[in-house]
């Protein structure tokens, strides 16, 4: 199974892709505190937040997109 998180997007041209730099920064789509979304085999599962749990960041599914329907679940 592929779970990839998406914290947000952002369109860039080859040539801006080519002239970053280290320390640069990238600005996405969505703002501090926003919800990212999780997928799971490229689809939507869920939307969350990270935390620090000891010393590892992880993952805290704040919402659950329910497959079989178009409803939500909400926690």
């Amino acid at each position: 199974v592929d779970i990839m998180v998406e914290l947000g997007r952002r369109e860039m041209t080859v040539r801006e892709i080519k002239e970053l730099k280290v320390q640069d920064v990238i600005t996405l789509d969505k703002l501090s505190g926003d919800a990212f979304d999780i997928l799971i085999n490229k689809r939507p599962f869920a939307e969350g937040e990270i935390v620090v749990f000891t010393d590892m960041m992880a993952i805290r599914i704040t919402r659950l997109i329910n497959r079989g329907t178009s409803e939500e679940e909400e926690e």
